[in-house]
Order: C-alpha cells, then sequence, then structure tokens
C-alpha cells in the first residue's frame, strides 16, 4: 500500500491551496456527433451557449434534448459558468456510462473526470436513446435508471476513496409512468451520493417527446449558490423556467409531496408567490443520514477536499516522538492548526458552516491528532477532523391569535 492518507466520513452526529471551484459540474449526455466539431466520448469544456455553437449542436432530431439541457443550464446558471461535457452514442443504456470496462475497470464517466483533473464536484445526466431502446418500466421509472443508480454509488464512492475527489451523481427518472405510489422508496436505500431528479420544463407530449427530467435547472441553481445553501432556498428566488410539468400535468397540479416524501427531488410552487422552485436537495439514502441533504452532501465534500490538500503536504514528512512513540504535541498542533485555517479562511468565513458567536474564538471547525498512537510502531498518525454545518428552517412553526395586550411583558 503506497503511504497517502486515508479520510473516512463520519456519520450519524447531527440528528437527523486555493478556493476550489465548488459549482463546477460535468454532464453525462446522449448525443449525435458533429462532423469537424463536435465528437463522442471526449471532454470538451463549456463557458456559455457561444460555446454550444461552437461544436455544432443544434435544437435538432440529432441533439435536440442535449442543446435543451444546455440551454436551460445556462438559463439558470448565466453565461460564463464552467460545465464539463461528454456525449455517448445514442446506442447506449444509462447505465454504460457507469459501469466499468471488463478490459480496464475504469468507466466511461472516468474519462470525463480525468480530464478535468478534480475539478469536477458532479455529474448530471442527460438521456436521450434511439428510436431502438424499449423502455422497461419497474416500479415506475425506466429500470435502467435503478441499474445506474447502483453503479453511480459505486463510482463515486471509488472516485472519493482512491482519488480524493468526492462526487455526487443526479440521475434522471426517465420514463416515469407519472404515479408516484409505484416509485421505490429511496429513503430506504443508503446510496448518499446519486440523487433522482422528475419533472420537465416541457409537457412529454409536446412537439417532441421528452422522457427524461430538467437536471439541467437542478444543476444551474447548485452551480451558482454557496455549497451550504440548498437549491430550495425561497430567498434564491425563482427558478428561470417558466414552465414545469411532471410527464404532462403542470407541477401546481400534482402532488409533489408524494414524490418528496419517497426521495425524489422535483418542482414544487409556493403559495401567493410566482414562478417555481426546487422541493428540496435530497440523495437516495435514509433522512437520518447526514449527508442525505446536498447541501450538507457539498459542504462536507468541500471540507474533504480542503483538508486532503493540507494534510497531503504532511505524507513521508518526519517528526519527532515522545519517549513513549507517540507524536510530538508540538507538530501535532502545528498540523491541526493548519488544517483548521484553511477550512477556517475557505469555508467559515465565507459563511458555509456555523460559528458559534457566543464564542469569539469558534471557527465552526476541529481537528485533533490521537497522542496516544503508538507511531513508531505503526507509522501511521490519526485525525478527527469535526465541521459545524449550517441549519436550516425546513418547518415553520406559528401560534397566531388575537390578543388586546399586546404591550404587556
Amino acid at each position: 500500500m503506497l503511504p497517502g492518507i486515508n479520510i473516512k466520513f463520519d456519520n450519524g452526529n447531527i440528528g437527523t491551496v486555493v478556493p476550489s471551484a465548488d459549482g463546477v459540474f460535468g454532464l453525462l449526455a446522449s448525443a449525435v456527433a458533429v462532423v469537424d466539431k463536435f465528437d463522442l466520448n471526449t471532454p470538451y469544456t463549456l463557458k456559455g451557449m457561444s460555446d454550444v455553437a461552437k461544436l455544432g449542436i443544434l435544437p435538432d432530431v440529432n441533439n435536440y434534448t442535449l442543446y435543451t439541457w444546455l440551454r436551460k443550464f445556462y438559463e439558470e446558471a448565466g453565461e460564463g459558468t464552467e460545465l464539463w461535457l461528454m456525449g455517448f452514442a445514442k446506442t447506449d443504456k444509462l447505465s454504460d456510462w457507469f459501469a466499468p470496462a471488463v478490459a480496464t475497470g475504469r468507466t466511461p464517466a472516468e474519462l470525463l473526470l480525468d480530464a478535468s483533473n478534480g475539478r469536477l464536484t458532479a455529474l448530471f445526466t442527460s438521456f436521450s436513446p434511439d428510436v431502438s431502446y424499449v423502455s422497461v418500466i419497474t416500479a415506475g421509472i425506466d429500470a435502467d435508471v435503478v441499474v445506474a443508480k447502483s453503479l453511480a454509488q459505486t463510482l463515486a464512492e471509488n472516485v472519493t476513496a482512491q482519488d480524493y475527489t468526492p462526487i455526487f451523481v443526479v440521475l434522471e427518472g426517465y420514463g416515469f409512468n407519472g404515479n408516484a405510489i409505484d416509485l421505490a422508496d429511496l429513503t430506504a436505500e443508503s446510496n448518499n451520493r446519486v440523487g433522482i431528479f422528475i419533472g420537465n420544463t416541457e409537457k412529454r407530449t409536446g412537439d417532441v417527446t421528452v422522457n427524461g427530467a430538467s437536471t439541467s435547472v437542478l444543476a444551474g441553481r447548485l452551480a451558482k449558490i454557496s455549497v451550504q445553501e440548498s437549491p430550495a432556498k425561497v430567498k434564491l428566488g425563482a427558478l428561470k423556467t417558466l414552465t414545469a410539468f411532471i410527464v404532462d400535468e403542470p407541477v401546481e397540479q400534482y402532488d409533489v409531496e408524494a414524490l418528496h416524501d419517497k426521495g425524489y427531488m422535483t418542482f414544487r410552487t409556493h403559495a401567493r408567490k410566482s414562478g417555481y422552485y426546487i422541493v428540496d436537495g435530497i440523495l437516495a439514502t435514509d433522512i437520518a443520514d447526514d449527508y442525505q441533504k446536498l447541501a450538507r452532501r457539498r459542504v462536507i465534500d468541500k471540507a474533504f477536499r480542503i483538508a486532503h490538500n493540507i494534510l497531503s503536504n504532511e505524507i513521508q514528512n518526519d517528526f519527532d516522538l515522545t519517549n513513549s512513540g507517540t507524536i510530538d504535541p508540538i507538530y501535532a498542533k502545528d498540523v491541526e492548526g493548519n488544517v483548521e485555517r484553511e477550512i477556517s479562511i475557505l469555508m467559515t468565513d465565507r459563511g458555509e458552516l456555523s460559528k458559534d458567536s457566543s464564542n469569539p474564538e469558534d471557527t465552526g471547525v476541529k481537528a485533533a491528532f490521537n497522542l496516544t498512537n503508538n507511531v513508531a510502531a505503526t507509522n501511521r498518525i490519526e485525525m478527527t477532523l469535526k465541521v459545524r454545518p449550517k441549519g436550516y428552517a425546513e418547518f415553520i412553526e406559528v401560534l397566531l391569535g388575537f390578543s388586546v395586550e399586546l404591550n404587556n411583558n
């Protein structure tokens, strides 16, 4: 085993170097190549719709779904937002993008991840197969989405552990039959790096049949907000899209609560507010999982990346030991301080972690080495790293009534 760092995610604790580009995402999409402009299985970097035009991607019969995804993404995220794109043949299944090749053990999605050199923090999908594809609906959605979900979770876990580049994946609820009762309950699963989005900005049976979902809108919203912010945050304002449907039914007429309660992301409306919003940013795992919420997932992943950037400097470093063979407390304190200081600067000072306002010394992060481990015997040093998350006003309870004694204490 090579000398290195093993950072594990502690879970179940909350009861329910340069700044990183937190909102840099990748798109995996069904597509048709454009001669001399756009090749399949090739990574591209986009900054806006002018780059889309340069690739020759048009809203025609070949690339209508891909073009629409990109247009909706930039409509929400804004021109200038970095996005990595890779297209795949329309004969590919969704699960093919996440399936390891027999010869190499590598997945097609990893080509895009590798090309970005660790910049990507999430992958989104835009699946639009050719007419030969036969969609088999199981538990309310295309059965291949279920296969892809498991493969995507494994991929995300592997690149986090092996490449120190934590990511999450958002899949489309492709082929959703419109009946929430039929859907599997994602809150009974443990895929805390994969989520499924249902709903589209277009009707399914419009001029073009659309069986996928507008993950583009969610990606665009996430790309422009801070990691600790929920994509469902009402103060961010309504989404840019003026239309939203579940299959052919307007979102405001559909029971989106039923989708949310089963762990799916989708659109919603708010009484007396115009426009559409995201119901919640959630992943396919138990509600008690610390990382079910996208905001918490993104926060802990950013802390992971920062900690790795600092601690990787200490690989194979030499330091003093005590008489009992344990790590020198002065050295330990120095490294702890480096980690805490970097996370504080890049996260706490930006409002991404909570500070205890009653304690001026609190930074929302605490690093601590195990000072009792016999390093002389094991050549292993152990650290505990904790960060304090933000709270979220998911439920607000108000007791409203009359009183004639409002000025009395």
